[in-house]
């Protein structure tokens, strides 16, 4: 049979299961790094079989994507990689242009500032001269936090922060999700990979450091950056995963970006 065709988001915001999956070292898997809009698009396509995935893309596809419920990149609250920078403050924004590689946090900026703004435009240029003709700019991973590093916006929201403080559950970002096709004919391979994804999530909560100096190493951040980042995230799928991933999908569907009510398996 053929390697299980993985994705693999390739920004820091994913390290701890990245390097995780690196360790892994198996003919049974032939991994594709790339940007969450990127492996959503190929895994809907079938040139993968499974990828960490947009959460709002998993549900918009639910019924040909099956979850994954043991992994995901959640937010607890303020994470730094998703920010909404601005030349207003936040509640005055009225003009967006957004980051082309994330669905969900595209999703959860129209949550945030309403439905009745405007269409948001796609980002065609760098930060600054973007916010020459926008109130806001969004950003996510790498280019977020290169972003606050530069201070070239007046205003920096964090959105996770922002969820956190309305509705007090996690943010969740990404899940991970296979076809249905997939999901349904290669049940051993699906069971190893989420072995995988499982140990290194709990390997990493149990002792972080040695996923700090390898990002510190792959990544343009120094160790104390990377170590306190990484310790705002999570990257495992339990409980309070699940509700924050509920109450998410419930409010898309409030103002029309999805248009089912989509079961969250435990």
């Amino acid at each position: 049979m053929t390697a299980l065709r993985v994705g693999r988001i390739a920004d820091l915001n994913m390290y701890p299961l990245y390097h995780g999956l690196e360790r892994a070292v198996t003919p049974r898997l032939a991994f594709t790094d790339g940007r969450p809009a990127a492996l959503n698009r190929a895994l809907l396509d079938g040139a993968l079989d499974v990828s960490a995935v947009s959460s709002i893309e998993w549900a918009r596809n639910a019924k040909a994507l099956s979850l994954l419920p043991v992994a995901s990149i959640t937010a607890a609250g303020a994470v730094d990689s998703i920010q909404l920078f601005s030349r207003v403050p936040f509640s005055d924004v009225r003009s967006v242009a957004v980051t082309t590689h994330s669905a969900t946090s595209v999703a959860l900026l129209r949550i945030l500032l309403g439905p009745e703004l405007p269409p948001f435009d796609e980002l065609d240029s760098d930060l600054p001269d973007a916010l020459t003709r926008y109130d806001g700019v969004l950003l996510i991973g790498d280019d977020a936090l290169l972003g606050l590093r530069s201070g070239v916006a007046p205003y920096a929201t964090d959105l996770a922060q922002r969820w956190r403080e309305w509705t007090d559950l996690p943010m969740v970002f990404a899940v991970w999700a296979a076809r249905a096709e997939t999901a349904a004919t290669r049940t051993e391979d699906l069971a190893a990979l989420s072995a995988v994804l499982t140990d290194a999530h709990e390997r990493f909560a149990a002792d972080p450091e040695p996923v700090v100096v390898a990002a510190a190493d792959r990544y343009p951040f120094a160790e104390d950056y990377v170590r306190e980042y990484l310790g705002r995230l999570r990257f495992g799928f339990g409980h309070d995963e699940r509700a924050g991933l509920v109450r998410f999908l419930d409010e898309c569907r409030q103002i029309g970006l999805l248009d089912d009510v989509v079961p969250v398996a435990a």
